[in-house]
């Protein structure tokens, strides 16, 4: 017997899985979709990817990753949009199991499943996903929440059975060390991010941008969002005489985002977000301080471990905690190293695939012996 046979696990079972996302999922959902897609190679789980037509794809690896459009709907077939197309592409590739990306899928993925006869399991990354799913079929095997919070929303809303519920969070690709403040005599950039919905959310980042100039901090400033109120932020901004130091962004993919993240220096995260803020994971994953406002979905932003938060629209306490971090870069750089430790341990791609690739295999096992069960019955 060769050395070390003895204590080798059994070989795993190739798996064919396909996702199926939505309009704009690959594009959100890109810094835990990418990584994951690209590990899942390595547990011999062969992709197919559903998207729309119009979907922005650059985010996934094909090859050896497939890809297959589908039909956007027309406003007469809405209640068959992609179904039919998306089962017979499953059914000649042989596809053992199909995944809902996000909750904006669920529902089309639940009829394919029912039109192919096969399993599927369901993502979710908002609070009021538990509400918008409603109970599942028994074809659902998993459902993947995010963070604890979402789970918790899950649960209580009954839209599967406990089990069938598991803590997934999103695994990202990090940096090696905090790369905040590594540039002497550059001046430091300070990065705000988010929806624009809220005025005074950033409102009060105005005020602080404005704060600092008035005590001659050498910085500069870029928000990037967009939003309903972000004309009266523009007109704002330019009454407190910011506009030779801040720069407007609007909304930008996660593959840009990741290269403005990594010449920033801080990163605020000032307004409400009810899912899970992908761009404040993107910022710590950058080795990047983060101030944030409390973010229920965001289970990875705890305040004094991976980040500083400060109460929402709250100028006075965010210049606080924004100055403490210029004078004490020492600091600074603890803070971001901390969110990298914390990333290590519970966003490492290679933990969430290997994860992910567990549970398709035991709900395509579940359903091959539930099947078998009523053959023998019958």
């Amino acid at each position: 017997m060769p050395d070390g046979a003895a204590g080798d696990e059994p070989p795993k079972s190739p798996v064919r899985a396909a996702w199926v996302a939505g309009e704009r999922t690959l594009e959100e959902l890109a810094p835990a979709l990418q990584p994951l897609a690209i590990s899942l190679i390595d547990e011999l789980v062969e992709l197919y990817v559903f998207c729309p037509g119009g979907a922005d794809v650059r985010s996934l690896p094909s090859p050896p990753v497939e890809i297959i459009r589908y039909s956007r709907p027309r406003w007469w077939s809405l209640g068959s949009w992609g179904v039919d197309q998306i089962a017979s592409e499953v059914a000649e590739r042989k596809v053992r199991l199909l995944h809902a990306l996000d909750v904006n899928c669920a529902h089309l993925v639940a009829r394919v499943a029912a039109e192919a006869k096969i399993d599927y399991v369901v993502s979710s990354y908002s609070l009021g996903d538990g509400r918008r799913l409603g109970r599942l079929d028994s074809r659902a095997r998993a459902v993947l929440a995010a963070s604890e919070r979402v789970q918790q929303d899950l649960m209580g809303n009954r839209v599967a059975s406990a089990r069938r519920i598991h803590l997934m969070r999103p695994g990202v690709v990090r940096v090696s060390r905090a790369m905040c403040f590594d540039s002497p005599g550059k001046s430091v950039a300070i990065v705000a991010g988010g929806p624009m919905d809220d005025f005074g959310c950033f409102d009060a980042v105005l005020r602080t941008f404005a704060e600092l100039k008035a005590r001659r901090y050498d910085c500069v400033y870029f928000i990037i969002g967009q939003g309903r109120a972000e004309r009266r932020l523009r007109a704002r901004a330019e009454s407190l005489a910011l506009a030779s130091e801040l720069t407007f962004v609007e909304r930008q993919p996660p593959w840009q985002m990741t290269g403005i993240l990594k010449a920033a220096d801080v990163y605020i995260s000032p307004a409400p977000i009810h899912s899970v803020d992908f761009q404040s994971l993107l910022a710590m994953a950058s080795g990047v301080p983060v101030l944030s406002i409390e973010s229920p979905a965001s289970d990875f932003l705890k305040d004094g471990r991976t980040t500083w938060q400060f109460r929402q629209g709250d100028a006075s306490g965010l210049t606080k905690k924004l100055l403490s971090l210029l004078e004490d870069r020492a600091a600074a750089k603890g803070l971001a190293e901390n969110a990298l430790d914390y990333l290590r341990r519970y966003h490492a791609p290679v933990d969430v695939s290997a994860r992910t690739a567990e549970i398709y295999r035991r709900a395509i096992a579940e359903g091959a012996s539930e099947k078998n069960v009523k053959q023998q019955v019958f």
